[in-house]
């Protein structure tokens, strides 16, 4: 399997020719809103993006982009989106056919293409939105999506995962560095790599000590750069 951070909480995963998006942020919307600047670019151009389904975890503008989607959904017209409630809904208001969008309820698993895709909790202020365990390849990946610690992340689901995505800003309703290590230790996935951060210079976190955090715990760890592909 493939994989490519695509910045903050973006990723690409590809098995076979099954090209999966999670939480593309394309644009500079959050500038438009919020006045905080990208610090780099989307790391892919629009046409090597190729996505067969946008997943979402949660209805927040560098997660569900409003003006990112749309020029998805030119490019792609054969894309298919997903989401919790509030995501599914942003979705039919951007103007995506309803058969195109498909509603991801917690607890739900789902397949798409060769991924299974089972919706879990996380602790953020879209009450709707939720974590991902995305399977392939006899692979398993835990995406946190945005989410505060909590002790209901730590369950049997999430353990032993081949891949932990997790992030660790600590700032608006995310989760801490210390926290994250609070998961890595009590899951014990095989390697786990810090996200959601690097694009806002007024929210991000230094990824080394989680790095060094993990390897000290024997889980294999590195900070990713977003664009470069790595495998699983």
């Amino acid at each position: 399997m493939k994989i490519t951070w695509l910045g903050q909480g973006g990723f690409l995963l590809e098995s076979g020719k099954y090209r999966l998006a999670v939480d593309p942020y394309l644009s500079d919307c959050v500038f438009k809103k919020e006045r905080l600047a990208r610090l780099h670019p989307f790391p892919l151009a629009i046409s090597d993006l190729k996505p067969d389904l946008v997943l979402v975890t949660h209805d927040h503008m560098d997660h569900l982009d409003p003006e990112g989607i749309p020029l998805i959904r030119a490019a792609y017209p054969d894309c298919r989106y997903a989401g919790p409630q509030r995501s599914y809904e942003h979705f039919l208001r951007l103007g995506i056919p309803e058969a195109s969008v498909t509603l991801v309820p917690m607890d739900a698993t789902l397949s798409f293409g060769p991924f299974r895709v089972t919706s879990v909790f996380a602790a953020h202020s879209d009450p709707t939105g939720c974590g991902y365990l995305l399977e392939a390849e006899g692979k398993r990946i835990y995406l946190s999506g945005d989410t505060n610690y909590d002790g209901r992340l730590l369950n049997e689901r999430t353990k032993g995962m081949d891949l932990m995505l997790i992030c660790i800003n600590g700032k608006l309703n995310n989760m801490n560095c210390a926290d994250a290590l609070k998961c890595v230790r009590s899951q014990k996935p095989k390697r786990a790599l810090p996200m959601h951060i690097g694009l806002f210079a007024e929210n991000t976190a230094d990824p080394a000590p989680f790095v060094a955090g993990c390897r000290a715990a024997g889980v294999d760890s590195f900070a990713m750069i977003p664009g470069k592909e790595f495998e699983l």
